[in-house]
């Protein structure tokens, strides 16, 4: 048994914390945030839930589908195999696969997902990681967290589970692998959350814009999600998803200019004018989607027992999907991981 550290608590470190525990390791999980679940976040407020973070995933590979038919069993997760009309471009209409997501909401899955981890696992949550130290006193790892003090933990391994940006930085004890996600961009996004006390002029339930280089790369209604709560004055809940490139025009734009412009270019998609919504909130994510991920479907220096997962890696290659999704390459990441690391650290 080792004990080994995992930073990052979205679905790539749960996945590689479940894994590795089931193999009778020991993990520490940090994360900067209060609870789990990364790019799996809702946001709560008085007009009602938002998931601001992803929209949700799809399951391309036979290994995810049959991960998400067991989440769709417990009743984590909807919305897969089924159809919903969706807009795309201008104004046509489809019949497309709708997004896979949480119930009641996409945080809750990475919470179901915390709250099902072996014991072997533990959260500690609110203890942002800074840089990742060789032990002074022998063999191992500490961490360094961001009040200045270290973790007493003395961790055989560690794995960073964090957006390439960020990995890089704390991945700096292994100058190659550190590299590699410094060469391995996210791109940002703007996201609005927007309530409004009647129903928009539209049926549908997501629009996706195919021409990327506009404002408004998604729109989804929140509200219309199985398990959602109802809020008396709120009709319609939405939120919208702006395009990398003019997030990256607008990366320092303020909030409320972004609103107007997302509410703007909705208008433009809807062919209708809206009232002032009710409650509308502006949330920019530096590191949203990895444009083009690594090939590789995790990176471990077996000599250091330093390795890094999440969506950056596991780039389309796989032979049941030409192209993984975030969510997805996050899970094949981590589970990838934790197969490397438990081979190096337990041999034979």
């Amino acid at each position: 048994m080792a004990r080994i550290g995992v930073i990052g608590s979205g679905i790539a470190g749960l996945t590689v914390a479940a894994e590795l525990a089931a193999s009778s390791h020991e993990i520490s999980l940090f994360d900067k945030s209060r609870g789990p679940g990364g790019r799996c976040a809702t946001r709560r407020s008085a007009f009602g839930a938002f998931d601001h973070g992803a929209p949700g995933f799809s399951a391309g590979t036979a290994a995810f589908r049959a991960q998400v038919a067991t989440w769709r069993d417990a009743g984590w997760v909807s919305g897969a195999n089924e159809a919903n009309g969706i807009a795309t471009g201008d104004a046509s209409q489809h019949s497309q696969p709708s997004p896979i997501y949480g119930v009641p909401s996409m945080n809750a899955l990475a919470r179901q997902l915390a709250a099902a981890l072996p014991a072997g696992v533990t959260l500690c949550a609110d203890r942002q990681v800074t840089a990742i130290e060789p032990r002074a006193a022998g063999a191992g790892w500490q961490l360094r967290l961001s009040d200045g003090t270290t973790d007493t933990t003395s961790f055989d391994a560690v794995v960073v589970a964090l957006p390439a940006e960020q990995a890089a930085v704390l991945l700096a004890p292994d100058a190659a692998l550190a590299d590699a996600m410094r060469h391995t961009r996210s791109d940002p996004c703007w996201t609005l959350m927007a309530a409004w006390s009647h129903p928009l002029p539209t049926a549908l339930d997501v629009y996706r814009n195919s021409d990327s280089p506009g404002v408004l790369s998604l729109a989804m209604r929140d509200d219309a999600r199985l398990g959602r709560t109802n809020v008396d004055g709120v009709a319609s809940r939405w939120v919208l998803h702006a395009t990398p490139q003019w997030t990256n025009e607008h990366l320092e734009s303020p909030a409320d200019s972004v609103i107007a412009e997302l509410l703007r270019a909705f208008e433009g998609h809807l062919g209708a004018g809206l009232d002032a919504p009710l409650h509308a909130v502006a949330h920019r994510w530096r590191y949203a989607q990895v444009r083009v991920p690594r090939s590789e479907p995790c990176g471990w220096n077996a000599a250091l027992r330093l390795g890094a997962c999440g969506d950056a890696w596991h780039a389309p290659g796989d032979p049941d999907s030409t192209a993984p999704d975030g969510i997805e390459r996050a899970w094949l990441s981590g589970r990838a991981l934790a197969q490397q690391a438990h081979r190096t650290l337990s041999p034979g």
